[in-house]
């Protein structure tokens, strides 16, 4: 069964943050029953925690992006979107850890034999082993409606957009530039293969509360074209790989 890439990272991410508060370097002890060298755990916090739009500062870039979209998504439905709780201003979590601690590396679960080398373990296979399961079903790499809420969504995020691209981008490295100026994840942003005009498509699949929210940005003369579409998460199909609906004249 295949799930949803939900919740969003920036949940998992938000208990990184605050545990880099709290994080404590452990010491390892040597022969002598003495602490030996810890690991090097520095953190930076601001004096305040930030909450709300001040996320949109943060320095961990994904969290901007995040809190972006959780923003644009309350915009269009008010509450629809989990807030992300205060987090500190972190600018540095720096950890060092050593690879063992108090004790020596595990030993081997088979004793080596005479020569140093592991024996060979026989392995049998019980009589009742399960027949394999069913190929997976052929997963969807066609393009999804938007309901309106991703189609207001959609709009916000294609309004920031075109208002960063008064003229038109000089090559790829100019576009990614400056959408990273706008806090969207450059791992998020994906070539499109073939020739014509740049194109690239941003991914929002795991960012956005809208599950299946993505832009296309085709670079024009004057600027940036940007298109919505819905982009299927089941099975996780490759953003570049979705079949758009023509449009419509």
């Amino acid at each position: 069964m295949t799930t949803s890439k939900r919740p969003l990272r920036a949940l998992a991410l938000t208990a990184t943050a605050l545990g880099a508060l709290t994080l404590t370097a452990c010491g390892t002890r040597g022969a002598a029953g003495e602490p030996a060298a810890t690991a090097a755990v520095t953190a930076s916090p601001s004096p305040r925690m930030l909450s709300g739009k001040d996320l949109e500062r943060h320095p961990d870039p994904i969290v901007r992006a995040q809190a972006i979209a959780l923003r644009i998504a309350n915009t269009c439905v008010p509450g629809s979107a989990i807030e992300l709780p205060p987090l500190p201003a972190v600018s540095h979590v720096a950890e060092a850890a050593a690879p063992y601690g108090t004790d020596e590396p595990p030993a081997p679960a088979v004793p080596p034999g005479p020569g140093g080398d592991l024996p060979p373990v026989p392995m049998e296979l019980p009589s009742d082993l399960p027949e394999p399961p069913d190929p997976v079903a052929t997963v969807s790499h066609d393009e999804e409606p938007l309901t309106a809420a991703d189609r207001c969504a959609a709009d916000a995020h294609a309004d920031r957009v075109r208002a960063a691209f008064t003229t038109a981008p000089a090559d790829e490295a100019a576009l990614r530039k400056t959408l990273t100026g706008l806090d969207y994840l450059p791992e998020s942003v994906h070539r499109m293969p073939g020739g014509g005009p740049l194109r690239v498509r941003i991914d929002l699949r795991d960012l956005s509360p809208n599950d299946s929210l993505a832009l296309e940005l085709t670079a024009t003369a004057t600027g940036v074209r940007v298109d919505a579409f819905g982009a299927p998460i089941e099975g996780d199909p490759d953003i570049t790989r979705i079949v758009r609906e023509p449009a419509s004249s």
